[in-house]
C-alpha cells in the first residue's frame, strides 16, 4: 500500500514535471514566433519584387560603392562624403562593409543634426525663421538633433511639440506652437505634417474628396484656440513687458480667477445645429445668462508664466525668446453662411471636449494623435520618409491621405508603420530597415522596362539635393569647416554661418506652401544662385585650411590632387578620359585647382542626389 502510493506521487511528480516542460516549450514557441513578427529588410523587398512582377517591370542595376556612399551620407547626415571617407570605403573589400556603414552614420551626432535641420525646414516656413534670431533658432534645433540622436521615440517627438508651454529657451519645443498667428493656421499645419491630413480644405466649406465638414476643421482648431504667444526678442522690449506685467501681478491673478469661474460667454454660446450633432453629447450646455456682455480676448497669463519672468529680470545674459502659454478660457468661433457659431474642442472623427476653463486642450490633442491615432502618425511618417530615401512615396504628394488613394502598395506602407508601432516609434530602426534594402541600392540608371516607374520603386530617382544638403555639402566638400576652426571661430559663429547660408538657399529654392525644392529640377534662377553667387567663390578659393590648401601643401603630383578634388566632390575617381584631359593642362598652378574645384561643384552630377 505504501509503495502504490509512492508510485501514485512519483507519477504526479513525472506529470507535473512534463507539462512544465510542454508549458516552457509553448512559451518558447510563442516567443520566438513574436520575435520572427519582426519585419526585415528582406521582407521589404519581397512586397516591392512583388509589385514588380505584377507590373512587369524589371529593377535597375545594384548601385557601384561609389554611387552608395554618396547617396547613403547625403540621405543620413545631409553631406557628401570627404575625400577620406570615400577613399577608405571604396578599399574596405568586407562583404558588409554597407551595413556596417549604415550602422555608423546612423549612431554618428551628424545624424541628429541632420534630422534637426530637416524638422526645422518641416516645422517653420521661410517667414517664421525669418523672425527668429539665428540664436533661438539654433537653440531650438539643438533641442531637436539631441532627441534623433538619443533615438527618443518619435510620438514623444509629437506630443512635445504639440502640448508645449514656456519660454523657447528653457522648453525649444514651445517655438513650433509659437509660430502660428491663428488656431486655424496651427490645426491645419499639424494635422498636414503629423497625420498627412489636408483638413485646411474644409475650413471654408465640407472637404471635396474627404468626410470632413467645417465643423471638423473648427473643432481641431478649438484646441489651439487658447493658445498666447508673448515675443521678447529685444532687450529693452522684454524688460518692459516684464516690468508691467509683474507690477500688475495682483490684478492678472484677479482677473485669473474670475475666468476660471466662468465657463464660457454668451457671446460664444454653442449654437442648435451645434447641441444636436451626436459627438456633443457628453458636453454640458450652458445655463443662459440674460445679462449680455461684449466680446473679450482671453490672454491672461498663468502665474508659472509671471513667476518665469521675474526670474529672467535678474539674469543680466539677454537671449531673444518667446513665452508660449495656454489662457484659461475662450472658444473657438467661426462665421458660416453669414451665422457666428462656436465649436468646442473635437478629434478628428472622434468626440468632442467640454468648453470647462483650465483645461489643457493643447495636450489633449497630443494624447489623442500618439495613442488613438497612432496608426496613422507612424503611417505619415513613414510615408514622409520613404520619400526622404526613395525619392517619392507610397502616397503623393506625402501629407495628403486620403481615403480614395489607399497609395501604391498599401500592404507594405501598413507593414512599416506597425513595426514602426511595435518597436515605439523607432526611429534609427526604421531607417536601417529602408536603406539596408535591395532597392534602396538600386542604380538610378532605367532600363527599357522601368524608365518611366515613379511608382513602385524599380530605380533610384535623381533628385536635387535639398537646401539643407547643399549648405552642408559645400561647407564640407570646400573644408570650410576645418579653415573656420583654424580661425578659432566660436560654434555660435561658425552656426550663424550656416544658418545665413541655409537661408539663402531657401528663400531661392521654397514656394510659397513651403515646399522647398519639392520640384527643383536645375532651373536657371537656381542655377544662377551657384553660379554668381560669392559662396561659390569663397569655397574654391586657396585658404588657410580648406581643400585647395590641403592638397596644394600635401599632394604634390597634379595626378593626386585631380583624384583628391575628384574623391571630395564627387565622390569617385575621374574616368581615364577626365583623366587625361585635365593632366594636359595640370600643374603647380594653384588657380588651375580652384577652377576645378569650382567647376565641379557647380556641375549637375554635384548638385543632384542620384
Amino acid at each position: 500500500m505504501i509503495k502504490s502510493k509512492a508510485g501514485n506521487n512519483y507519477r504526479l511528480i513525472i506529470s507535473v514535471y512534463l507539462l512544465f516542460i510542454v508549458f516552457i516549450t509553448l512559451l518558447l514557441v510563442i516567443t520566438a514566433n513574436g520575435e520572427e513578427t519582426a519585419l526585415t529588410s528582406k521582407d521589404i523587398d519581397r512586397f516591392i519584387e512583388g509589385k514588380w512582377n505584377e507590373k512587369n517591370l524589371k529593377p535597375s542595376e545594384k548601385t557601384t560603392d561609389e554611387e552608395f556612399i554618396r547617396r547613403l551620407y547625403l540621405d543620413m547626415v545631409g553631406r557628401t562624403p570627404v575625400a577620406d571617407e570615400v577613399k577608405n570605403f571604396l578599399e574596405n573589400k568586407s562583404s558588409d562593409k554597407r551595413a556596417k556603414k549604415i550602422d555608423e552614420l546612423l549612431n554618428n551626432s551628424e545624424f541628429g543634426e541632420f534630422m534637426a535641420d530637416v524638422w526645422m525646414q518641416i516645422l517653420f516656413n521661410y517667414d517664421a525663421k525669418k523672425k527668429v534670431p539665428a540664436v533661438t533658432y539654433n537653440l531650438v534645433k539643438d533641442a531637436y538633433a539631441e532627441h534623433f540622436n538619443k533615438n527618443l521615440p518619435y510620438k514623444d517627438f509629437v506630443f512635445k511639440l504639440i502640448s508645449a508651454n514656456g519660454f523657447a529657451s528653457s522648453n525649444p519645443n514651445a517655438l513650433y506652437i509659437a509660430r502660428f498667428e491663428t488656431p486655424e493656421d496651427a490645426a491645419g499645419k499639424t494635422m498636414k505634417v503629423f497625420l498627412g491630413k489636408q483638413i485646411q480644405c474644409a475650413q471654408c466649406h465640407k472637404h471635396p474628396y474627404e468626410n470632413i465638414t467645417q465643423e471638423d476643421f473648427y473643432g481641431v482648431a478649438a484646441f489651439f484656440a487658447r493658445k498666447q504667444a508673448l515675443p521678447l526678442l529685444k532687450k529693452d522690449q522684454a524688460e518692459k513687458i516684464t516690468k508691467f506685467i509683474t507690477r500688475m501681478e495682483k490684478q492678472i491673478s484677479n482677473a485669473r480667477d474670475k475666468e476660471m469661474e466662468m465657463n464660457v460667454e454668451n457671446s460664444n454660446e454653442m449654437n442648435d445645429e451645434m447641441k444636436n450633432v451626436e459627438e456633443h453629447e457628453n458636453v454640458k450646455k450652458k445655463k443662459k445668462n440674460k445679462q449680455k456682455t461684449g466680446k473679450k480676448k482671453y490672454n491672461i497669463p498663468p502665474q508659472w508664466a509671471i513667476d518665469s519672468l521675474k526670474q529672467r529680470l535678474n539674469n543680466p545674459v539677454f537671449t531673444p525668446d518667446v513665452l508660449v502659454w495656454d489662457a484659461v478660457n475662450g472658444q473657438m468661433e467661426y462665421e458660416s453662411k453669414g451665422e457666428k457659431k462656436t465649436v468646442f474642442p473635437k478629434f478628428l472623427g472622434g468626440a468632442s471636449v467640454s468648453e470647462n476653463a483650465g483645461i489643457e486642450r493643447r495636450t489633449l490633442l497630443a494624447e489623442n494623435l500618439t495613442t488613438v491615432e497612432q496608426k496613422q502618425l507612424a503611417k505619415a511618417f513613414v510615408n514622409r520618409f520613404w520619400k526622404h530615401f526613395f525619392g517619392y512615396g507610397f502616397v503623393n504628394p506625402v501629407d495628403d491621405f486620403t481615403e480614395n488613394d489607399p497609395g501604391t502598395n498599401p500592404e507594405l506602407l501598413d507593414m512599416l508603420a506597425d513595426e514602426f508601432v511595435r518597436t515605439n516609434f523607432d526611429v534609427k530602426n526604421l531607417f536601417k530597415l529602408m536603406v539596408n534594402t535591395k532597392a534602396y541600392q538600386l542604380s538610378s540608371t532605367p532600363n527599357d522596362t522601368n524608365k518611366d516607374d515613379h511608382e513602385y520603386f524599380s530605380r533610384a530617382v535623381i533628385r536635387p539635393m535639398s537646401p539643407i544638403q547643399l549648405t552642408n555639402s559645400i561647407l564640407s566638400t570646400s573644408g570650410y569647416m576645418k579653415m573656420a576652426d583654424q580661425k578659432k571661430k566660436s560654434d555660435d559663429e561658425i552656426d550663424k554661418i550656416k544658418f545665413r547660408i541655409l537661408q539663402l538657399f531657401v528663400y531661392t529654392f521654397e514656394d510659397d506652401e513651403m515646399n522647398e525644392s519639392e520640384d527643383f529640377s536645375g532651373t536657371i534662377s537656381q542655377a544662377l544662385l551657384m553660379m554668381n553667387s560669392d559662396l561659390t567663390e569663397r569655397v574654391s578659393e586657396k585658404k588657410p585650411g580648406n581643400v585647395i590648401s590641403q592638397i596644394i601643401n600635401k599632394l604634390s603630383e597634379p595626378s593626386d590632387r585631380i583624384d583628391y578634388l575628384y574623391l571630395n566632390s564627387l565622390s569617385r575617381y575621374p574616368a581615364a578620359k577626365e583623366k587625361s584631359s585635365l593632366l594636359k593642362t595640370a600643374g603647380n598652378d594653384e588657380s588651375f585647382y580652384e577652377d576645378l574645384q569650382w567647376a565641379l561643384i557647380n556641375s549637375s552630377e554635384y548638385i543632384f542626389n542620384h
